[in-house]
């Protein structure tokens, strides 16, 4: 079984890290390995050895199998060495460009700094409007797709303007209680959960470094992690407030513990429903080439001028079978499944090497800068957003950091550091 490969390995790289003094927050690679232990290595421990159920089974009646899992999982593991591979490896010139970079930037001073503070003013204005044209979208009509698009972009901005400004303006009061002030209002919503997690993720790296810290201090483990069980059924918490104006806390954070250990939460069924579809390509014999990728150049275009516009996941509808209805329902591929979708075993481990050598380019590169250099500000959004490119696909790598954290962008081509002595 694959899963006994996936725990030897991801230990093995565990220890590689620390080998290599790598233990640090900003690494993407760690950040890869923690997401892979935490829906990969727990999912298929607590199938193979704990025999929990299936998850994914009470959605479809063609039921995904063990042995579909079972490749899922070793797809998942070459996805991991060969991101691991990328990043790690062969990294000499990213490193003396960032040295350099490092001594050049030492002392610097942004020559936009007024350009920066018009646009902050911007950003807390459609911070706003995003708050108060926001929509639910959680339960939204399948025609409705490319719609939401833009408004889950446009109902993100105010978690947006509250990271850009803490990143601008420092961990002054205002700005923390504004941020925390959404954190709690965009937890509330009962959908799209990424908008928290990921923005938490953003302050944390963010905060860290202004400490000098390369990991976050012990005691803050403990609440990480219950905050993890927390953000599992936020959706299920937003509704019920919506519904009663009330919440439990102490007895959402039980269930929902009692459902990871059990292996009955939804939110741990990634890799069953990436190898549901693995299992649907072969049994269709269905290879794309790479056509998965072709969103990447039209999903900004409004449906309203392309009438015949291609969903975002259309290959999900191509291999959809008779009890697994993909598209409709869109499900997590992962990156190794949408790999293989378009190259199979090659594409799964060319993707995400490239992907490695991206992050790799961007972390070594840039992790040493100062805070508010432009460099530092391009990797905390690329990090932010690892978590979707691995859930989601190559997509993922151009449609959050261009559309769906568009602001975040902005400000990084606005900024211009320049050194001074």
């Amino acid at each position: 079984m694959s899963i006994y490969l996936d725990i030897i390995l991801v230990a093995f790289l565990f220890i590689y890290l620390v080998k290599e003094k790598q233990l640090n927050i900003l690494n993407s690679s760690l950040i890869y390995l923690f997401i892979h232990v935490f829906f990969v290595t727990l999912r298929g421990i607590q199938i193979f050895f704990l025999d929990a159920k299936i998850i994914s089974n009470k959605w479809y009646s063609t039921y995904i199998t063990i042995d579909e899992i079972d490749k899922a999982i070793f797809l998942a593991d070459i996805s991991l060495v060969a991101f691991f591979i990328g990043f790690n490896f062969f990294t000499d010139g990213f490193r003396k460009s960032g040295a350099l970079l490092v001594k050049k930037f030492q002392n610097y001073k942004e020559t936009r700094q007024r350009w920066i503070d018009y646009y902050l003013i911007a950003v807390f204005v459609a911070g706003i409007i995003g708050i108060v044209t926001y929509r639910s979208i959680a339960d939204r009509d399948i025609d409705t797709e490319e719609f939401s698009t833009f408004s889950n972009f446009l109902t993100s901005l105010g978690i947006i303007s509250a990271i850009v400004l803490l990143y601008e303006k420092g961990f002054k009061k205002v700005y923390v209680a504004y941020f925390f002030l959404l954190i709690v209002f965009y937890s509330l919503q009962g959908e799209n959960r990424f908008r928290v997690v990921l923005a938490l993720l953003f302050v944390l790296m963010y905060y860290l470094k202004t400490l000098n810290l390369r990991m976050p201090p012990w005691k803050y483990y403990i609440l990480g992690f219950v905050f993890i069980l927390f953000s599992f059924p936020l959706k299920e918490v937003g509704k019920n407030f919506q519904e009663t104006g009330k919440i439990d806390v102490s007895e959402v954070v039980k269930d929902s513990f009692e459902e990871f250990s059990e292996g009955e939460s939804g939110d741990m069924s990634f890799i069953e429903q990436s190898a549901g579809m693995v299992g649907a390509m072969e049994l269709k014999n269905k290879i794309f080439y790479g056509s998965t990728y072709q969103p990447i150049f039209f999903f900004f275009v409004p449906r309203s001028m392309w009438a015949e516009k291609p969903a975002l996941n259309e290959w999900q509808h191509q291999i959809s079978i008779s009890g697994r209805d993909f598209g409709e329902m869109g499900q997590i591929s992962l990156i190794s499944g949408e790999s293989y979708a378009n190259f199979r075993y090659f594409g799964v481990f060319i993707v995400s090497f490239l992907i490695g050598r991206w992050y790799s380019y961007l972390y070594n590169k840039y992790s040493n800068l100062p805070a508010k250099h432009k460099g530092f500000l391009l990797l905390l959004l690329f990090n932010m957003v690892l978590f979707q490119v691995w859930r989601d696909g190559m997509i993922s790598l151009i449609l959050f950091p261009f559309l769906n954290y568009l602001p975040i962008m902005i400000l990084y081509f606005i900024k211009k550091p320049i050194p001074v002595k």
